[in-house]
């Protein structure tokens, strides 16, 4: 008889099943670490849950890129104007407000009060100060600006929580005043009680705005003012991950729960 060229046949579909088997477990693994690294990535975007008279705020945290990486207690100068020209860059009037937001600075996440913007607008002139009491975790760092006059007072409280507890002072338009927690977490929390000791010049509607990053720009999301009959505005704050990197951590501990079922 002839000899015949060697042909590949291949395997029966039933021999090949332990080859699928491993396939899907690489495909799924594959998936699972992809998911891993993208929620590695996603889950340093944070967001803060801000609660207070007739207020539920979530607002996404937005970069300011070097600032508050002079140490504990400082917050400079320059990191005041340095924020205050990147929200006016983004059309939002500083000036005659508190505005409260959280940023990404050298310091990790922070929780951000700036007490009004230089600026030429209006209302200008006038001292005016502003009363503040904070506590959060004793793990976070504080950094505080209060202008030519005010002073601040730091303790520790004790069951790893901290207070802060002064004035700002500033002359409305001309200078300006901040403070900061940094180096906040997912999951840290806190308060924030602000105190009418004579504002003077500052707006008279809306002049707390608090405010969210909308992907390429900083945005008004809500606006607020002392309490009726009240000189004093009291809040709770929250540190929490955005709902896309809390989906996608989500996915990454899917994918690990199907690998040890196999």
């Amino acid at each position: 008889m002839g000899t015949y060229p060697c042909i590949e046949t291949p395997e029966p579909t039933m021999n090949r099943r332990p080859e699928i088997e491993m396939n899907r477990k690489i495909a799924w693994t594959c998936l699972a670490g992809s998911a891993v690294v993208i929620a590695a990535a996603s889950a340093s975007a944070e967001s803060i849950r801000i609660t207070g008279p007739s207020m539920f705020l979530e607002l996404e945290g937005g970069s300011m890129t070097g600032t508050l990486g002079g140490g504990v207690e400082i917050f400079e100068t320059s990191d005041l104007e340095f924020m205050q020209q990147e929200l006016q860059a983004d059309g939002i009037d500083t000036q005659g407000r508190v505005s409260i937001f959280l940023a990404e600075t050298a310091n990790g996440w922070s929780v951000v009060s700036l007490f009004d913007g230089n600026g030429s607008g209006n209302p200008l002139g006038n001292n005016s100060t502003i009363g503040f009491t904070s506590s959060t975790s004793d793990v976070a760092d504080h950094h505080w600006n209060t202008d030519n006059g005010g002073g601040m007072n730091w303790w520790d409280l004790g069951n790893q929580t901290q207070l802060v507890d002064g004035t700002f002072e500033w002359e409305t338009g001309a200078t300006s005043a901040g403070f900061a927690w940094s180096d906040m977490e997912a999951g840290m929390s806190g308060t924030a009680t602000y105190i009418d000791l004579g504002l003077d010049q500052l707006v008279p509607q809306g002049m707390f705005q608090f405010l969210r990053w909308g992907g390429n720009q900083w945005e008004v999301d809500h606006t607020a003012d002392f309490q009726d009959a009240s000189d004093t505005l009291a809040l709770a704050f929250k540190v929490i991950p955005t709902p896309g990197a809390l989906g996608l951590l989500g996915l990454a501990g899917l994918g690990s729960r199907r690998r040890r079922r196999r």
